[in-house]
């Protein structure tokens, strides 16, 4: 474990070091576009400046994040197989040793009209952490984890495809831009321990998982983000999004209809500043929400997330 938290600092700590040579390498270039620029620029020059003038913008852009977090939530995954019951302890992040985060996420937008775009992402939340079981066993998946450590693997991954509008844009720079879109996560908690021998799901093995993302389906997005700029390079940037499926079948079947029901919410507020035309970094705070149930005659499992952040992003377009 120490050395996955090693490895994650690490990756951070290039994230900023990136973020350091996009301004290194764009300051001359700053410095050089206000030479050349005018004394007096209008509200078309300054709008320019800031990068919300669509004529002057690229089709292209891409955006690279880290996000530290300190997450909540719970985790339980239960079993109801041949009349017997297993409906699984109902495990808090925090008892599993899991108290930080850590976020990857990379998107890349085509700009077709000065107002429409669409835009891919991907992120990966790493949730890891490793505890003692001292008292009563863990059930898991129909395993019974008894005492000794217990190491947890929660991470997971999520793709989204959004279609954006920008609804409105004045010369000083203020946007508000919607969204619409679906957002697929991909989820296979693992734990890992002292596995009682004999139990229901013992295999020889010290590890259990559960597939939630066998019955995942595709769920519909919506947001809003508003742009203000406050001063010549600065910027502030405010968004929100979400959706959620209700109980609906999944069209998959383990001991019977496996129903489905899941919720999303995003919240960001950052401030952006504009090294050149092309670049700017960004950073923040963020929280997220996740939700994810599914039931069955087989199956209780549920995973809930509440993750506060701050975040760190670099965004080019061209």
């Amino acid at each position: 474990m120490a050395t996955f938290r090693v490895r994650l600092s690490f990756g951070l700590l290039a994230l900023l070091a990136l973020l350091s040579v996009v301004v290194l390498l764009a300051i001359p270039v700053a410095c050089g576009a206000q030479a050349l620029a005018p004394s007096s620029a209008g509200a078309e020059g300054h709008a320019a400046l800031l990068g919300t003038n669509p004529a002057m913008d690229g089709p292209w852009e891409f955006t690279l994040e880290g996000r530290l977090g300190f997450p909540t939530g719970r985790l339980k995954v239960g079993e109801f197989l041949g009349g017997g019951a297993t409906p699984g302890t109902l495990l808090r992040l925090h008892t599993l040793g899991i108290d930080t985060s850590e976020v990857i996420e990379g998107t890349a937008a085509f700009h077709f009209t000065p107002r429409d775009a669409v835009r891919t992402s991907v992120l990966y939340e790493f949730l890891r952490g490793s505890t003692t079981i001292r008292g009563p066993s863990v059930v898991y998946n129909g395993a019974e984890f008894t005492a000794g450590s217990l190491d947890t693997n929660a991470d997971f991954y999520r793709l989204s495809l959004d279609y954006e509008r920008t609804l409105f844009r004045q010369p000083s720079g203020q946007e508000l831009v919607g969204s619409i879109g679906l957002t697929y996560v991909h989820f296979n908690p693992k734990l890992a321990g002292n596995i009682r021998e004999g139990g229901p799901e013992a295999s020889g093995g010290r590890s259990n998982s559960e597939d939630f993302y066998r019955q995942e389906l595709p769920v519909p997005i919506l947001g809003l983000q508003w742009v203000y700029p406050f001063a010549e390079r600065w910027t502030l940037r405010t968004s929100l999004s979400g959706g959620f499926l209700p109980r609906v079948d999944s069209l998959r079947t383990e001991g019977g209809t496996v129903y489905l029901e899941q919720r999303h919410a995003d919240l960001g507020l950052g401030v952006v500043y504009r090294v050149s035309h092309m670049a700017h970094i960004e950073a923040g705070y963020h929280f997220t929400y996740f939700f994810q149930e599914e039931r069955s005659h087989e199956d209780r499992n549920l995973f809930e997330l509440f993750d506060n952040g701050l975040y760190a992003r670099v965004r080019v377009r061209f």
